[in-house]
């Protein structure tokens, strides 16, 4: 298989988006720069993006790319979104204590985001917005036409697009130093697919240590929806895998070649830590960061992220894995599982829901129906968690 294959994988390494690329290009041939930051901005801050403000080039590119790609299949993306539904709440908190992580062991990839600053500042507000990506892909809707996953996904790919102007040209002027035969272009191929897989593959691995049972059905339709998605921010159909079992070779493979120690990675890491722990001290569940991440992570990652740890979060992270690996296997329903992920996760959304950051508000939009079931669910935890 091609994809596996280091040759291969090395040479998508070079390999960014020409379409989203070209249409910032196209923008600096008709604006001045100072336009540029402004649509930069624009992207970055605002929710609701308001096309007939947005230059030619803009509304240009969001016309020609809100199609679905022609493999996507509907009824697998309705399965999937449905999946989300059901255990929204435990994707999202495998999201912040391994997904994310995972990410930040991938040595050149956290340089990459060190060098943009767009997670060591401001970790709240990039959070948030990268939490409400995934709701609004994995909403029900959310692809439909005009849902707001598209035009979520379509704001991300050219977000990626200005960073690789940005970092090229402060390069050129030597604010920065970058190693393209070694690093390949920043948010490259290689780099955006293991993205990819770390929103579905890796999220689903922690789904499941957390005790929630996923059927094979849903983990092929929650990878077909991100493979729909991953096109849709810019990633080539050959690269990526076919099936839930290829994705996760695959994952290992890029492991494989990018794992590795940087400062920027740590600094990435410490970041979300410390956002987490500012928000559930507060609810008296002080040090279950640390063990979620410890029970979440992968070792090596762990070891790679310098995620400390002692004597009593080595012996309550073996008590968690033991009780949820029995819940996994004779909870048929994952219904404890589900109440006390649904617990912790309403949590954060509701400390991160709303913040003000540079004086500027942004808000995590939990869908009404989606909010309604975890609501539910949160008070069904409540009552379990008392016994207790």
């Amino acid at each position: 298989m091609e994809i596996l294959e280091d040759k291969y994988l090395q040479s998508m390494r070079q390999v960014a988006d020409p379409i989203a690329d070209n249409t910032i290009n196209s923008l600096l041939q008709h604006k001045e720069i100072t336009e540029l930051k402004d649509v930069f901005k624009n992207l970055v801050y605002n929710r609701e993006i308001d096309t007939d403000k947005m230059p030619e080039a803009i509304k240009e590119y969001f016309t020609q790319n809100e199609k679905l790609p022609d493999f996507a299949n509907i009824g697998l993306i309705n399965k999937a979104q449905s999946a989300f539904a059901k255990f929204g709440p435990s994707i999202i908190l495998a999201y912040f204590h391994k997904s994310l992580p995972e990410c930040y062991a991938c040595g050149m990839g956290a340089e990459v985001l060190g060098m943009t600053g767009r997670l060591t500042n401001h970790t709240r507000r990039r959070v948030a917005q990268t939490a409400q990506f995934v709701m609004d892909v994995m909403t029900p809707g959310g692809l439909n036409k005009n849902g707001k996953g598209i035009s979520s996904a379509l704001k991300v790919r050219l977000v990626h697009a200005s960073i690789r102007y940005y970092l090229k040209k402060s390069v050129e002027e030597g604010k920065e130093s970058y190693d393209y035969n070694k690093m390949g272009k920043p948010i490259n191929q290689e780099d955006l697919v293991g993205t990819m897989l770390a929103f579905s593959v890796v999220v689903i691995q922690g789904v499941e240590k957390l005790g929630v049972k996923v059927q094979q059905e849903e983990k092929e339709a929650i990878l077909h929806l991100w493979k729909v998605v991953g096109y849709m921010i810019g990633i080539k159909e050959e690269i990526m895998p076919k099936d839930f079992q290829q994705a996760e070779q695959l994952w290992a493979k890029i492991t494989s070649r990018l794992y590795a120690k940087t400062n920027a990675g740590i600094q990435l890491n410490n970041h979300l830590i410390e956002m987490l722990q500012e928000i559930i001290p507060k609810h008296s569940y002080d040090g279950i960061v640390y063990l979620l991440m410890n029970h979440l992570i992968d070792d090596k990652a762990k070891i790679i992220l310098d995620v400390k740890t002692n004597y009593q979060h080595r012996f309550l992270t073996l008590i968690l894995g033991f009780i949820l690996d029995i819940l996994l296997k004779f909870d048929s329903n994952s219904r404890f599982s589900r109440y006390f992920t649904n617990h912790l996760n309403l949590i954060l959304l509701n400390e991160l829901k709303s913040y003000v950051s540079e004086n500027e508000s942004i808000d995590i939009l939990v869908p009404p129906g989606l909010h309604s079931d975890w609501e539910d669910n949160h008070d069904k935890s409540d009552k379990i968690l008392g016994i207790f």
